[in-house]
C-alpha cells in the first residue's frame, strides 16, 4: 500500500517534530495532554509586540505548535486556551501542514 504525501507528513509530525524524545513535550492543552512544541525564539523571530502597561504588568507571550489532527479544529483568535494550569488568549493562529501554531498572550504582574 503506498503511503501518500499528507500521511508522510502527519506521521513527522508525530514521530519527529513532537515525539518527546526529539522536540515535543508532554502538556496539558485545554484538559487534553498532548504533545507539544513551546518556541520563544520563533516568537520573537515574527517580531511579536510587547505592549506597554500598568506599572508592575507585562505580557508573557508563547508560540506553541501542536498537531492539528490531535488538537482538532483550528482554536478562532480572541479566545480563551489553557496551557497546563494557566489561561492565554489566542491572538495568531496558522494550519502549516496539518501542524498548528498558535500564538498566545497572558498579563502577568
Amino acid at each position: 500500500m503506498r503511503t501518500g504525501f499528507k500521511d508522510m507528513v502527519q506521521q513527522d509530525i508525530r514521530n519527529a517534530f513532537l515525539n518527546p524524545e526529539e522536540f515535543g513535550e508532554r502538556h496539558t492543552v485545554d484538559g487534553k495532554e498532548m504533545d507539544v512544541i513551546i518556541d520563544g525564539n520563533e516568537l520573537v523571530r515574527r517580531e511579536a509586540k510587547y505592549k506597554t502597561m500598568a506599572e508592575g504588568l507585562h505580557t508573557k507571550q508563547l508560540l506553541i505548535y501542536v498537531s492539528g489532527e490531535e488538537f482538532g479544529e483550528l482554536p478562532l483568535i480572541g479566545r480563551l486556551l489553557k496551557l497546563d494550569r494557566k489561561y492565554y488568549v489566542v491572538t495568531d493562529v496558522a494550519d502549516e501542514g496539518g501542524m498548528y501554531s498558535i500564538s498566545l498572550e497572558a498579563n502577568e504582574s
